[in-house]
């Protein structure tokens, strides 16, 4: 056999094996579960409880539905822009500039309502516990949201 189609031989041998290994560890990764937040990309933890929502479905229609609809946070530019990020950088968006004509004036308790209602509406699984709107623990934990509903 000549000396190029041995190089070539393994060259494509060293692929195929490369390729399966890769495959095999892809395989072996967990899925992240969407519908849950990760917190130190380590643990999915649900960010609220079913009756924060509830509260926070009574704030929205008070407060944010003057502006926007649903569909403001949960379309795709919200998706793009938020899916990964800090949960505790949304919360502050939110927080720090709304309402439109008077940004901040809510109670917090009012801000974790809302965010509530929008994790809700994006899918995002409930828990035992209410979204706690602190910087310290929310710093590391990161919006993973499940895949948008397909449109008719």
């Amino acid at each position: 056999m000549p000396r190029t189609s041995k190089v070539s031989g393994l060259f494509l041998l060293g692929v195929v094996a490369t390729s399966a290994l890769a495959a095999a560890r892809i395989t072996a990764q967990q899925p992240l579960a969407p519908g849950y937040a990760l917190r130190d990309g380590k643990d999915t933890v649900p960010m609220y409880s079913d009756s924060q929502a509830t509260a926070g479905q009574a704030v929205w229609t008070k407060t944010c539905s003057e502006c926007h609809e649903s569909k403001d946070v949960t379309g795709a530019d919200f998706r793009t822009k938020w899916a990964g990020q800090p949960v505790f950088t949304l919360f502050e968006q939110i927080r720090t500039t709304m309402p439109d004509g008077n940004p901040g004036s809510l109670p917090k308790e009012d801000y974790a309502a809302a965010m509530a209602y929008i994790f809700k509406l994006n899918g995002l699984t409930p828990g035992a516990a209410p979204f706690t709107p602190d910087s310290v623990a929310l710093a590391t934990v990161k919006l993973i949201l499940p895949p948008a509903p397909l449109s008719p």
